[in-house]
């Protein structure tokens, strides 16, 4: 059992080490020429076209390449994981949190804002039973 829960959270770790650079690169490659126009002009709509908006956009993307690159490092450093795994929980909740409730006091219960709970889910769970296997 022990084995199969490092291999899942291995396989976690890659995949959302590859989603999270995928997502920073994108954004910090809009001004190179080297992004497909259609991809270029998804990181300026997501910026609603505003010089700011984009330059925030494109900041948050460079923590999401440090994020990327620490999911790949403890996918391979896994018995140095577990203070990762639980802050990496954490963070996924406040990204519930942040989804869940707008900035303009609203609650959102909807379905996008469920899937929203997915990783943190996941996580949560991955993170217990390593805690019940003893896995350091």
């Amino acid at each position: 059992m022990s084995s199969v829960v490092s291999v899942v959270t291995r396989s976690v770790y890659v995949i959302a080490g590859v989603l999270a650079l995928l997502i920073g690169i994108v954004p910090l490659l809009t001004g190179t020429g080297l992004l497909p126009q259609r991809l270029r002009e998804f990181v300026f709509e997501f910026g609603v076209n505003d010089p700011l908006g984009i330059h925030v956009v494109q900041e948050m993307a460079t923590l999401y390449v440090l994020l990327g690159v620490m999911f790949l490092w403890f996918a391979r450093h896994y018995d140095q994981s577990l203070r990762f795994h639980w802050l990496i929980t954490f963070w996924a909740l406040l990204l519930f949190w942040v989804h869940w409730f707008t900035a303009y006091g609203d609650f959102r219960n909807e379905p996008m804002v469920i899937i929203d709970l997915i990783p943190f889910v996941v996580f949560f769970i991955l993170g217990l039973l390593r805690h019940r296997l003893g896995q350091v």
